[in-house]
């Protein structure tokens, strides 16, 4: 039940966050870039953190049962094979897609960067080139305050500046003769890429499209987060610099587009991070440098983290659910009994009046957690039946299972702990 409980949390996150990327989606280009491009980065990042964990961060699946008169004991599990429900055959197709998702991209990130480094043997720089690029390099590796071990790879294969690997990070060039300033701009661009430890965020964006491979939704805020990652870098890299440095920086932009014209076949991957940018991302990177000062987005911000914190309740509301009223208000002073019968004769109850049976009770509801389940698990035990009389008059009948799902008058929960 737990993988299919992680499937349903995901779901419900996935069609959450759709509707506020829907929202994002139908607002014009030109007011979302009213905003720093660090501001819609942490939107993203925000966006894809709660992707990433669909689940409460203190999820534990309920595996107890009350157990007269005064104590929990987990519950014995369930050793026949179920007959299995759509939704456990939708659960297996998601959970093979992102298995998938991630072998896929996982093998093509090995071959793209073994592709890398076989390209180096076929470098056509001369060793004057070669000597220049890697000594201007460390300069600015040691300038920036640096002092990770970084490797410079200048690669025939290359289809333009860019930040390689996570643990053993490597800075890429392809080998077209460029003069020192260029250079410079490429290296500050590439390491603070790396200063700012962005292949992680890009690492986090692949996984939050894994899980949700099914949304469309999801890969538009992949590719989104991933242009204003370029941005964001830009503006890193010219802040508090005076406007001819920013010159120069847009035309080595300018210059490394204009070498690596003909290498537009050369594959890439979405967990590097590249210099170079097509037309039409290098005339928004250019509006991006050039821009007046814009806004910070603090509301923006605000807003989607609010999204966030509330998002588990945006699709499936359950506020106007009985049991979990009744199951959240329930008092020990509200009880007049409970009777109790085990799995070995359901039909015949202890009826309990003591104030510490029905204490123990609540308190054990009180832990749980309820979510509306979305199918019935055939071939399971009823281990205990509770009826619980109030002093109203009223009466609630509970059964705890053996895949530790619950009913609450006939109508099924799966649980886990608060």
């Amino acid at each position: 039940m737990m993988l299919e409980f992680i499937f349903s949390s995901t779901l419900e996150v996935s069609l959450a966050v759709s509707i506020f990327l829907a929202v994002l989606l139908s607002v014009p280009q030109k007011y979302l870039d009213r905003y720093l491009p660090r501001s819609r980065n942490l939107l993203w990042m925000i966006l894809a953190i709660r992707l990433l964990f669909p689940l409460q961060p203190d999820f534990r699946p309920v595996t107890v049962r009350f157990v007269a008169p005064y104590r929990l004991t987990g519950l014995p599990p369930e050793t026949r094979m179920p007959n299995l429900s759509l939704i456990q055959i939708l659960t297996m197709v998601w959970a093979f897609g992102v298995f998938l998702y991630l072998l896929v991209h996982l093998i093509w990130y090995k071959r793209f960067e073994r592709r890398m480094e076989r390209g180096r043997a076929f470098s056509s720089l001369s060793p004057v080139q070669s000597r220049l690029a890697k000594e201007t390099f460390y300069e600015v590796k040691y300038a920036l305050g640096i002092y990770d071990p970084i490797s410079l790879w200048i690669s025939s294969e290359a289809s333009g500046p860019m930040l390689l690997g996570f643990c053993h990070p490597k800075v890429v060039i392809p080998d077209c003769p460029m003069d020192q300033k260029n250079l410079e701009m490429i290296f500050r661009h590439e390491l603070m890429h790396h200063r700012r430890h962005d292949s992680w965020y890009r690492l986090m964006l692949l996984g939050a499209s894994a899980l949700h491979w099914f949304n469309p939704l999801v890969y538009w805020m992949a590719r989104r987060a991933a242009q204003d990652l370029e941005s964001s870098c830009d503006r890193s890299v010219v802040s508090g610099q005076p406007q001819e440095f920013v010159c120069e920086y847009a035309q080595a932009l300018l210059n490394t587009a204009k070498c690596l014209m003909k290498r537009q076949n050369v594959h890439q991957t979405v967990l590097v991070s590249y210099f170079s940018s097509g037309a039409q991302r290098l005339k928004k990177r250019f509006a991006e440098l050039f821009s007046p000062a814009r806004k910070a987005g603090v509301c923006l911000i605000v807003l989607s983290a609010l999204f966030v914190v509330f998002s588990s309740s945006l699709v499936f509301v359950q506020g106007n659910d009985q049991n979990l009223e009744w199951a959240e208000k329930l008092k020990v002073g509200d009880i007049s009994s409970i009777n109790i019968a085990q799995e070995q004769d359901l039909q015949m109850g202890t009826e309990y009046y003591s104030a510490q049976v029905k204490d123990d009770f609540v308190d054990w509801l009180g832990n749980i957690n309820f979510k509306p389940a979305l199918y019935q698990a055939r071939n399971r035990t009823e281990k205990e039946r509770m009826y619980v009389t109030q002093k109203d008059g009223s009466r609630k009948r509970v059964s705890v299972f053996s895949d530790g799902s619950i009913q609450v008058d006939g109508k099924e929960y799966w649980t886990y702990h608060s």
